[in-house]
């Protein structure tokens, strides 16, 4: 009676160790599933052809046909100005800080004069 006992006991035992670890690797496999799902609209979107257009004009300076660069002078947090590039279609913008004869140019004539 013992013996059967202690290998039913065994046996509880082992089941909620197996119980256990299924539950564990089906909670995994839902977060890999969300996972997949989310690495496939990252892709999605990155196959499209709206980002890849956005991502050429930041990086590689890219435009369309007919568009036009503008440089403005911003000024910038140290009282000197920056040359900023904006494109007429896109929102980007790239600074081109003031060389260091530029700034004391300023500095000594004002920064209008420069």
């Amino acid at each position: 009676m013992i013996f059967l006992i202690v290998v039913i006991g065994k046996e509880i035992v082992r089941r909620q160790d197996v119980q256990s670890e299924v539950t564990r690797l089906q909670q995994q496999i839902d977060s890999l599933k969300q996972q997949n799902i989310q690495l496939a609209q990252v892709l999605k979107e990155m196959t499209s052809d709206n980002y890849q257009e956005k991502e050429a004009r930041k990086k590689l300076d890219v435009q369309k046909p007919g568009e036009t660069v503008v440089l403005l002078p911003e000024p910038t947090d140290d009282g000197g100005r920056a040359l900023v590039v904006h494109n007429s279609s896109s929102s980007t913008s790239q600074t081109y800080a003031k060389s260091n004869a530029e700034k004391w140019w300023s500095y000594f004539f004002g920064p209008n004069n420069s």
